[in-house]
């Protein structure tokens, strides 16, 4: 059980679009904004768990265009969220480095932050893959209810107080202060990253 749950947490941490959203809504928005973007993806993420759980793999299979259509689906909307960064970069050719004004595509509030946390962990398939692989091997020895849940409490419970590290490190005011500085450069690296990450889902597919 503490293997699956030690294997769960090394892939959250490693870098991600999870990861860039958590640190961006901290860094430019706000502590609340990092938070609902955690709870949004910590949200899917146990669905996940719990679908994964309860045999997630055989509707894949039984469905194999499934896949695809979410890796697209996906990797469009990681496009989409690039775009939004690269745009707000291209609004503030003018504006000077003191500026900490929030980005448009922070406006909406905490909904807003919520459902873009979600959406990007609902449409990753790598996330899913991942998570049925983990508790394919959890499952290969018999498992009662009440593991089951625990495990699911366990992987929810670590994701969950990553990111709200994540949140709490990227919305001090020294890490903000540097966002706002580089943040022309820090955003177009981050849109580069994600573009790069969605085309490298797309071409898996085609």
């Amino acid at each position: 059980m503490f293997y699956a749950a030690f294997i769960y947490i090394m892939a959250v941490i490693s870098p991600g679009p999870n990861f860039i959203l958590v640190s961006r809504y901290s860094a430019l928005g706000s502590i609340k904004l990092g938070l609902a973007v955690t709870l949004g993806i910590c949200t899917i993420g146990a669905c996940f768990s719990t679908l994964s759980l309860l045999g997630l793999s055989s509707v894949i299979h039984l469905f194999p265009a499934f896949a695809k259509i979410s890796v697209i689906l996906g990797a469009l909307y990681l496009l989409y969220i690039a775009w939004a960064i690269l745009l707000s970069t291209l609004q503030r050719k003018s504006v000077s480095d003191g500026d900490t004004a929030p980005d448009a595509e922070m406006a909406g509030g905490l909904g807003k932050a919520f459902r873009t946390g979600a959406l990007t962990n609902v449409l990753n398939m790598k996330t899913i893959a991942f998570m049925i692989s983990i508790y394919s091997g959890f499952l290969a020895v018999p498992r009662s209810i009440t593991e089951q849940i625990v495990i699911v409490v366990i992987c929810s419970s670590l994701e969950f107080s990553w990111y709200f590290f994540v949140t709490v490190i990227f919305s001090s005011q020294r890490i903000k202060s540097l966002f706002y500085r580089y943040r022309k450069v820090i955003d177009r690296g981050l849109a580069l990253f994600l573009t790069l990450f969605a085309m490298q889902n797309i071409y898996s597919v085609i």
